[in-house]
């Protein structure tokens, strides 16, 4: 296995399938237990506005996971910048999307029947990009933080 699978993709993969399989779970306790995710709509309580679905412990979830991932990575040998990509890999598909999806979007926004309001893709970027690579940092960054401490430090 080379030093990138190991380092980066092993470690990040790792963080988007736990991600991934939590919040699975979170729906399914959510439906099975009645707790209903945090619904925020852009313009007030307008029917019409613009939502975001933020599963709250879904992302306090998130918070070990991006310290697995760093912790994954650090053991690997990874640099900070590998460890960094691992730590953020599980909203990289959706960064991507959104990224795709703008220019798009802005485009061609009159002359699609079923209209996404620029208003919406920011409330998607906010919920599935902002506050999940908040959340993975949370966790990631300390555990960076003190393997890079620990890896300078003379040993005993």
């Amino acid at each position: 296995m080379t030093n990138r699978v190991r380092q980066w993709w092993l470690p990040g993969f790792v963080a988007l399938f736990l991600s991934v399989m939590l919040l699975m779970v979170n729906e399914f306790i959510g439906i099975r237990f009645g707790i209903k995710p945090l619904i925020v709509s852009a313009h007030g309580s307008q029917m019409s506005a613009p939502v975001a679905v933020i599963y709250v412990p879904w992302l306090l979830l998130l918070v070990p996971i991006g310290a697995l991932a760093a912790y994954l990575a650090w053991r690997a040998g990874g640099s900070q910048g590998a460890m960094l990509l691992s730590i953020l890999f599980p909203v990289l598909p959706h960064l991507a999307f959104f990224i795709v999806v703008f220019p798009v979007a802005l485009v061609l926004d009159d002359h699609v029947a079923h209209n996404v309001t620029v208003s919406g893709l920011f409330m998607g970027l906010i919920a599935w990009v902002l506050l999940p690579g908040i959340a993975l940092l949370g966790g990631g960054l300390p555990t960076q933080v003190f393997s890079s401490r620990r890896a300078t430090s003379p040993s005993a």
